[in-house]
């Protein structure tokens, strides 16, 4: 498993596949949370297996299912690091650009994700 804060980032992108989903999940902390906006000025969050679910399900669609990030910025402080990135969601053959934050704490040598939060641009 990925263990560094880049190996957590590019892991996040490269073990997101409908084979390799499990394995992504490793990558959150069981107490992770998420949490998204919406166009009408509301926000939902979902929990560890929540988030799960709605990843499974979307790769379930048998649709191609990707994200690329960019402009992205890493900063560690210690045994905690936050990455803030520009995205382009692809699923299918709409493509969304957003924006996301993810919180990670070292936990025993390796870097897990905490919190994510992302939102669509537009």
């Amino acid at each position: 498993m990925p263990s560094s804060l880049d190996e957590v980032v590019e892991a996040f992108l490269g073990l997101y596949t409908k084979d390799k989903l499990p394995q992504w999940k490793e990558l959150f902390l069981p107490s992770f949370v998420a949490t998204a906006t919406n166009a009408d000025g509301t926000v939902t969050s979902y929990d560890l297996e929540a988030f799960y679910e709605r990843q499974r399900g979307l790769f379930a669609t048998g649709k191609p299912v990707s994200e690329t990030m960019m402009n992205t910025e890493k900063i560690r402080s210690g045994r905690l690091a936050s990455v803030r990135s520009d995205y382009i969601w692809t699923d299918g053959t709409a493509k969304k650009p957003g924006r996301l934050m993810m919180l990670l704490v070292e936990e025993r040598g390796r870097f897990r994700i905490q919190a994510l939060a992302f939102s669509y641009l537009g």
